[in-house]
Parts: structure tokens; sequence; C-alpha cells
């Protein structure tokens, strides 16, 4: 029997939203570290940093920027934990 669009979509949201929240945290880890970092006012001559702290900066910046956004909400919103998430297998 084929499965619904209804269970296709739903799986797609809850795939999305759990890797969408893991990457949320990741980049709320990264970020906090960051200020961390700064604060500390450490020395990065000789180090894969140094020249390269804007670079980083940004990156981060747009990351943060992208798991704030209204999609990433909204399918994080919609997550059905008791959907099985096969329908797409």
């Amino acid at each position: 029997m084929a499965l619904s669009d209804a269970k296709k979509v739903q799986t797609m949201i809850n795939v999305a939203a759990s890797q969408m929240t893991m990457i949320r945290a990741a980049t709320n880890r990264l970020e906090t570290i960051r200020d961390l970092f700064i604060a500390a006012s450490a020395n990065v001559a000789g180090t894969p940093l140094e020249g390269n702290l804007g670079t980083l900066n940004t990156a981060l910046n747009d990351l943060l920027t992208e798991t704030d956004s209204v999609i990433w909400t909204v399918l994080i919103a919609n997550e059905v934990p008791s959907h099985r998430g096969r329908a797409l297998d």
C-alpha cells in the first residue's frame, strides 16, 4: 500500500527539525565559546586562528542568522515526536 503524502511530508519535517535542532545547539555553543574567547583576549599568533578571526566571526554570525530564520523555527515547531519518520526510507 502506498504511503500518503502527509506521512512523507511529516517524515521530511521531522528529519529536518531533528537535524536543525542539533545545528542550532551547536551554533549556540560556538557563540558562547566565541564570546568567552574574545573576553579572554587570547594571543592567536602562530595558530590557525591568526588572520582568520574575522572570517570565523562572520561565518558564525551567518550561521546564527540562518538558524534563527523563520523556516527553521516553523519546521522545529512542527516536529511530531510520535511520527515514526520512516515514510521516505
